[in-house]
């Protein structure tokens, strides 16, 4: 059985480097040797737009190599777990603040409601992964204006962390297929944004890791909210 697991992880693995990284890589070359020879020629009208869109396409494919080198080094298990204290409200400020200007082109508000002193036990690499690939996650399928929350509740033993968003929703009959590997689910984003599912996928494993449990709520066309639990301090 963990045999045919890794068989169908590895058949996923080369499937998203097969047909998704080339597509951003495509739009790099291809936007570089148009701006070349703009550039040659002495045309700088356009100059503005084409690095912009090539800045763009670098950010999804380093945002695809981060979680392809992630999801292949737990797949290995060379990533290793390794828990401690973590105060939840400062961690959260900090990753928001890495998408404050990706939430403003957009015209996204982010607004996190985190009790003071929520200490949880968890892996700090791997929390971080979960909550950056959350929020990414959110902007990619909040229209223009849209809003995004961030909320912490403490529940006796564990904390639940929520998401969300009123964006464009998922069916149910893709919401089945958001966490596992051996299905496939992807979609544009409401500015045609790509995505592989590799981020949700890497998210599971890393909460699995923690013991805990991840999951989605949601209804299409009125929006999501992405929910991941995790235990307090005071329950290790």
């Amino acid at each position: 059985m963990r045999l045919r697991e890794l068989n169908v992880m590895k058949d996923k693995f080369f499937s998203i480097i097969a047909h998704d990284l080339k597509s951003p890589f495509n739009s790099i070359l291809g936007l570089s040797e148009i701006l070349h020879e703009k550039t040659k020629e002495g045309n700088f009208s356009r100059v503005g737009e084409f690095t912009a869109r090539i800045l763009e396409s670098s950010k999804k494919a380093m945002e695809l190599l981060t979680n392809l080198i992630e999801w292949s080094q737990s797949a290995t298990g060379r990533i290793k777990y390794m828990p401690a204290k973590l105060e939840l409200k400062g961690l959260v400020g900090e990753l928001t603040g890495l998408f404050e200007e990706i939430a403003a082109q957009k015209k996204i508000s982010i607004s996190a409601q985190v009790p003071e002193n929520i200490c949880v036990f968890a892996d700090l690499a791997m929390i971080s992964t979960v909550f950056r690939n959350l929020i990414s996650n959110a902007i990619k399928f909040t229209p223009l204006g849209g809003n995004i929350g961030i909320g912490v509740q403490e529940n006796d033993d564990e904390v639940l962390v929520q998401i969300s968003d009123n964006g464009i929703g998922i069916p149910q009959n893709a919401v089945d297929k958001l966490f596992r590997m051996d299905e496939s689910y992807s979609t544009s984003g409401t500015n045609d944004e790509k995505g592989t599912g590799l981020g949700l996928i890497l998210c599971k494993e890393f909460i699995d890791k923690h013991g805990k449990k991840i999951g989605v709520d949601s209804t299409p066309g009125e929006g999501s909210t992405f929910y991941f639990t995790l235990k307090t301090c005071l329950a290790n």
